[in-house]
């Protein structure tokens, strides 16, 4: 009775082997070839581990102390600082509105007092016609 061949290629030794399936890489080895593998895994994890020990050291030393107050005193002066833009801006602003609205009030009151005097031009002359009061209309 002969044997059944229960062998599949490693991907490593490219030999026909019995192999074990890696279920990281769906990958099969030999069993000399997953020893190799897994030191592999393992090499890689001691790096990570490594890589992340630095990381976290370097945390460490750069994280702020809750109790320093130069970022807060930072904060504090640049919310200061902004308060007094916004409320010099403010006050530009405001200054340019009551220039703005006098402006526009000499203006109105000019065209007021011209208007006045086309009013009494017309009545004190009693010389008008409908054209002439639909421009005086139209001028209010």
């Amino acid at each position: 009775m002969a044997m059944t061949n229960n062998k599949t290629q490693c991907v490593m030794c490219n030999k026909d082997k019995i192999t074990y399936l890696c279920e990281g890489c769906s990958k099969n080895f030999c069993l000399m070839d997953l020893t190799r593998h897994r030191q592999l895994l393992n090499e890689e994890l001691r790096h990570i581990i490594d890589d992340y020990d630095q990381f976290k050291e370097k945390f460490v030393e750069q994280k702020p102390n809750p109790h320093d107050l130069s970022l807060i005193n930072e904060i504090n002066q640049w919310e200061m600082d902004s308060v007094i833009k916004i409320q010099q801006k403010a006050r530009d602003c405001r200054e340019i509105v009551i220039k703005s609205s006098q402006t526009r009030i000499n203006d109105t009151e000019k065209k007021l007092n011209a208007l006045s005097e086309q009013i009494k031009q017309i009545r004190d002359e009693n010389e008008f016609n409908e054209i002439n009061l639909e421009y005086l209309r139209n001028e209010l």
